[in-house]
């Protein structure tokens, strides 16, 4: 049960956005932690022709982050997760997964149905990392500021370069610069992880310790099949061969070595034969 709750800089019409945040105090499975929740604003420079206008509000970013009390932060790892879609927020990733508390719905091939309730998360990653869980632009409670446009934050590089501009801003406020620091993306979330490591370390000079892939996918043109893109029918091959073992049309072969044939066959073979190349 939170015991303290503190808001600070809520933002009204007639005034420049400012962060929102809430901060309030847990303890999970012997885990004393500060949890803080709210919108972080995003600014850019401005300028009118030659003169510098000062940075303006582009965009308030929400964020939910959960520190242990107690833990030194330049030895604590963080972590920094989101989904993908792209289109998604961090919920599923936050209460699915890795957050301190998680959504109780049953389990796979035996969900329970709504209402769904609440528990605590014993095996939260939080018992080895701190957690920021980020929501790009336009999913969750991100947005735009008031005039701006949505649609500068939906491209690949508009997602990544704001997403990493909330990673360096949430450091340097911290005074995380020599934790460990990690990425966690889901999905679309994976390509978006891949490219902010670059990010990071080419525009802030933030190196990372590593990344935490959860269904990857680093080339999109590998989701489904497409007349002018090949690369999905080989790649699905072997996928398809596991899944007939398992339905027993492969008879008594152990599946690594139906596994390793039809990884030589889509790799050698199989190309040449839908494409008319010569193999």
């Amino acid at each position: 049960m939170a015991d303290e709750q503190s808001k600070n800089g809520a933002a009204t019409p007639d005034t420049e956005p400012a962060d929102d945040l809430s901060v309030t105090h847990h303890q999970v499975a012997g885990l004393r932690y500060t949890a803080t929740a709210g919108r972080i604003v995003l600014r850019g420079e401005s300028h009118t022709e030659d003169a510098f206008d000062g940075h303006k509000a582009k965009a308030e970013m929400f964020v939910v982050a959960y520190t242990l009390d107690g833990a030194d932060p330049g030895t604590r790892p963080v972590t920094f997760a989101f989904n993908g879609g792209p289109g998604s927020s961090s919920v599923w990733l936050h209460l699915g997964l890795l957050g301190p508390r998680r959504v109780v719905m049953g389990d796979a091939g035996a969900l329970t149905g709504p209402p769904y309730g609440l528990t605590d998360n014993t095996e939260t990653l939080l018992q080895h990392s701190d957690l920021v869980f980020i929501d790009p632009v336009s999913t969750g409670y991100s947005r735009a500021v008031k005039g701006g446009k949505s649609k500068d934050y939906h491209g690949f590089t508009g997602d990544v370069e704001s997403v990493g501009e909330l990673i360096r801003l949430w450091t340097s406020r911290h005074g995380r610069w020599t934790s460990p620091k990690f990425l966690c993306g889901e999905s679309y979330g994976t390509l978006r992880a891949a490219a902010l490591a670059h990010h990071l370390q080419d525009r802030h000079g933030m190196w990372l310790n590593g990344l935490m892939l959860v269904s990857s996918v680093l080339n999109i043109g590998t989701l489904e099949f497409h007349p002018h893109l090949d690369l999905a029918y080989p790649l699905f091959l072997p996928t398809y061969a596991a899944i007939a073992h398992y339905h027993g049309l492969h008879g008594d072969r152990p599946l690594p070595e139906v596994l390793a044939e039809a990884e030589e066959f889509a790799e050698r073979d199989y190309p040449g034969r839908w494409t008319g190349a010569p193999g």
